[in-house]
């Protein structure tokens, strides 16, 4: 993996962070508080696709990544933009004391035909149980594939991982 500077400043930002909420004992030793927050922090990574309506093919019209690291309990925001569509997801997940993922998800859809003036609109809320590694499908954003055939629509569906930072490979 190719170092940027922004991945750099981040694991410096949550150092900063862990330094201020624990107060000076963490700050007299950064590398103790950066290593303490790197092992809770999660690395969260999404992939959305539109897929066509005839499931004849898996090649999808559409897709798009992103990945992002967050602590549990502290949400990230995710924007995916496509020619006619927008995406907009927001997930905090949580880790329960079986020390399995619950993820809250949260999931916008703005989509328009290119010969609309219109655009349409879906939105969705879940508690997601989950297990680190794993990949779930989130279809909040599409319809029921006997709608979508009814009224010419494609379904979005996302993959959602979760891994803790320390064990990403």
């Amino acid at each position: 993996m190719k170092l940027t500077k922004k991945h750099a400043v981040v694991p410096m930002l949550l150092a900063l962070a862990v330094a201020k909420a624990y107060g000076q004992d963490a700050a007299s030793d950064p590398n103790e508080a950066l290593q303490q927050l790197l092992s809770k922090a999660l690395t969260i990574s999404i992939s959305a696709r539109v897929l066509p309506q005839d499931a004849q093919t898996d090649t999808p019209i559409w897709n798009a990544e992103s990945t992002r690291l967050t602590i549990p309990g502290r949400s990230i925001r995710v924007r995916l933009d496509g020619e006619h569509v927008r995406i907009y997801l927001v997930c905090t997940p949580y880790i329960q004391e079986n020390g399995e993922v619950l993820l809250l998800a949260q999931g916008q859809v703005w989509f328009s035909e290119p010969t609309d003036n219109e655009s349409r609109y879906s939105g969705t809320y879940y508690a997601i149980p989950m297990s680190f590694g794993t990949p779930v499908f989130f279809y909040p954003l599409g319809v029921s594939d006997d709608e979508a055939q009814q009224k010419d629509f494609f379904n979005i569906e996302l993959e959602i991982k979760i891994v803790p930072y320390e064990s990403r490979q």
